[in-house]
């Protein structure tokens, strides 16, 4: 059983041509179109890297709680859930471990909500009601994108107004007291469209001091002047609290159970707004112009609480940037042969503000600022050396600074670094679904804030600094690598994809827990070199008009190459990871649908001399049944169906493992209605 879902995911891709002999010929539609790949229209069967598309139809049909939840099913993306509410998640994409989500760019419309410290990305501020579709790319999006997509791009994109009025309400429940409400109003009328969108979740978790209650309020307003002008303004704004359980030994999962925290009192608060101008514009033969200007101001405030004589620790941030992202396309024939050019320029400035109050700390009131501007400029190629084989080349160049000051001890610092990316790649496409690709790609990564900062500590009071610093020593982490691919559709019927990659890193940045003098917490390093080697394979099977069949397999090797650990596994990335699904249509709008996902074992985080037990392997299964009749949609479903007990979670610290348990069977209901 515990391999069933690779066999599975196995069987589907190697089954499927033979099928394809016996089932009826058809003429394929189109493909699906991406803006991802090129941040701007384009097939997937253009695209020289292994991309996805997860429609709005599919997100429906899924029923899932949160984002993250459909991600969980894509080959190659790894979903980690620390408290299994879906607010603090580790993705990660072909085999960064614990340091995926610095290496995995996360848009929402083409906006980047990565942070520029370890807060990451707060997947809570991305309801999923408003969610349009998802495009996945995997593999180095450097060129486009720059800092953060090393592994690939997540590109979430909200909804647009598609009647002259629609009005939808819906409301769910579930175990461990989840309710989410949720509302929204949209119309069209000439040039002018608009939404607006409501929402709240509240959920006690799974595990104690594991609640999150969440607040969100977003729309858009699009007027299109003619068919050579339009404007886009959009934003959000989102308000959380959240328990933080912490994480638990194996000897407190034993006498405490499962569900115990030992941090009753941890909290954390954010307030989130985002808001964003677009223009497009088209001028005839002289090509078009794409440009956003965009702001988000964050706040989060964490409150730690220790049962020492002197207990508390309050941290809180504000953090605000601005960016600018204008796109230019022009598309003329070169030599008779088609050719399209994308010139864009990237302005972020990001501003940190970090307010501290430790009764440990000397002083123990403190503030802490970092800005970071970033500038990137970018070119991107499509050469039709054939009618259906491209080329294309890109390039950019990025610069960055951070400016660093704090009020004690009085510190200012200032790090100014640059980064090159290109990316060269064949696509020859051969049917309206289906093609073969090749590609080599050059990344890099800078730091974030967290990395950079370096706190050296008195040697005889470790609670006190004596000096602030950016760190001289920690390089920006590069990256070279290699894809090919081929994605074939053999009917209408039968679709199949196969993807190996290899990655190679340089100056990969890591935390090394070990104490010193200077750093008795441990300090950010670079690692020499690295290597991940890998495939992405999967399938889809629709034998009868009523039945949909579905799997995915991806196989990652991460290792670590020379250096003190050389040899060794990466932490926290499993080989195997397997998912399957099938989705049978009873008659009468009735649905059925069930859901499969295998995890292979792995290596702790922090344990890279690969000494201590591997986190489990699990696979659990999730059903729906949905219902559907004209605006009304009703659904029943289980989470976790067979109950496995598992953790998504383990790290090695200071000799003792850790881990977050994940939730049990759970069980969800809900309904909602548009007119």
């Amino acid at each position: 059983m515990k391999h069933s879902v690779l066999l599975v995911a196995l069987s589907m891709l190697l089954i499927s041509i033979p099928l394809s002999l016996f089932a009826q010929e058809k003429e394929v539609t189109l493909e699906k179109v991406v803006v991802t790949a090129a941040r701007d229209e384009q097939e997937i069967r253009k695209v020289p890297a292994n991309i996805t598309v997860i429609s709005r139809e599919e997100i429906e049909r899924s029923y899932a709680q949160t984002t993250v939840d459909l991600l969980r099913n894509e080959a190659g993306v790894v979903v980690n859930d620390l408290r299994g509410t879906g607010k603090n998640v580790f993705m990660d994409i072909r085999g960064f471990g614990e340091i995926g989500p610095l290496n995995t760019l996360v848009l929402v419309d083409g906006r980047r909500v990565n942070e520029i410290d370890l807060s990451g990305v707060d997947w809570s501020q991305i309801p999923l009601e408003q969610v349009e579709r998802i495009e996945i790319l995997r593999g180095s999006g450097s060129v486009l994108y720059g800092d953060n997509a090393t592994a690939g791009v997540i590109n979430i994109i909200t909804k647009r107004p598609q009647k002259t009025l629609s009005v939808e309400a819906g409301v769910s429940g579930g175990s461990y007291h989840y309710n989410n409400e949720t509302a929204s109003v949209s119309g069209k009328w000439g040039p002018l469209s608009a939404i607006l969108n409501a929402g709240y979740k509240a959920t006690e978790g799974y595990r104690d001091n594991g609640f999150l209650r969440a607040k969100d309020v977003g729309g858009r307003l699009i007027y299109d002047v003619d068919d050579r002008l339009s404007f886009n303004l959009s934003g959000n704004f989102h308000k959380d609290d959240t328990g933080l359980p912490g994480n638990l030994t194996k000897e407190q999962i034993h006498t405490l159970g499962r569900r115990a925290t030992k941090a009753p009192h941890d909290t954390a608060e954010t307030d989130d707004m985002y808001g964003a101008l677009g223009m497009k514009a088209r001028f005839g033969n002289l090509g078009r112009i794409d440009a956003e200007f965009s702001y988000r101001h964050r706040e989060v405030s964490t409150f730690f609480f220790d049962p020492l004589p002197q207990p508390s620790f309050d941290d809180r941030r504000n953090l605000t940037t601005w960016g600018f992202t204008p796109r230019y396309f022009l598309e003329i024939p070169v030599w008779n042969h088609a050719n399209k050019l994308t010139l864009g320029l990237d302005f972020y400035k990001s501003d940190s503000v970090i307010f501290s109050n430790s009764a440990f700390s000397d002083p123990p009131q403190n503030k802490t600022e970092v800005v970071k501007k970033a500038t990137g400029v970018y070119l991107l190629d499509e050469f039709s050396i054939l009618e259906n084989f491209i080329l294309s080349l890109g390039y950019r160049h990025e610069w960055v600074t951070f400016d660093l000051s704090q009020e004690t001890p009085d510190s200012k610092d200032k790090v100014r670094d640059d980064k090159a990316a290109w990316n060269a790649g064949l696509d020859y496409f051969y049917g309206k679904k289906s093609s073969v690709f090749l590609s080599v790609k050059r990344s890099f990564r800078f730091p974030v804030t967290d990395e950079l900062i370096e706190f050296i500590f008195d040697p005889v009071n470790f609670f006190q600094v004596t000096e602030v610093r950016l760190n001289p020593g920690i390089k920006p982490q590069t990256g070279l690598q290699y894809e090919a691919g081929i994605r074939h559709a053999f009917t209408d019927r039968i679709e199949g994809s196969v993807t190996f990659f290899r990655v190679d890193t340089e100056d990969e940045i890591f935390f090394d827990p070990t104490s010193t003098p200077e750093n008795p917490f441990g300090a950010n390093k670079n690692y020499p070199k690295a290597r991940r080697l890998g495939a992405e394979m999967g399938a889809a099977f629709k034998p009868f008009r009523w039945l949909n069949l579905w799997g995915n397999y991806s196989y990652t090797r991460s290792r670590l190459r020379k250096g003190l650990f050389s040899g060794n596994d990466i932490p926290f990335v499993p080989r195997h990871k397997a998912s399957a699904g099938a989705d049978v249509r009873l008659g009468k709008g009735f649905l059925f649908d069930t859901r499969a996902n295998f995890v292979g074992s792995r290596h702790l985080i922090s344990d890279f001399e690969n000494s201590v037990d591997k986190l489990d392997k699990y696979y659990t299964v999730d059903t729906r049944l949905s219902y559907s009749y004209k605006g009304l949609k009703a659904f029943v479903g289980i989470n976790n169906l067979f109950n496995r007990k598992y953790a998504e979670f383990g790290s090695f610290v200071g000799g003792t493992q850790f881990f977050s348990p994940s939730p049990e069977r759970n069980y969800m209901v809900g309904v909602s209605y548009t007119y």
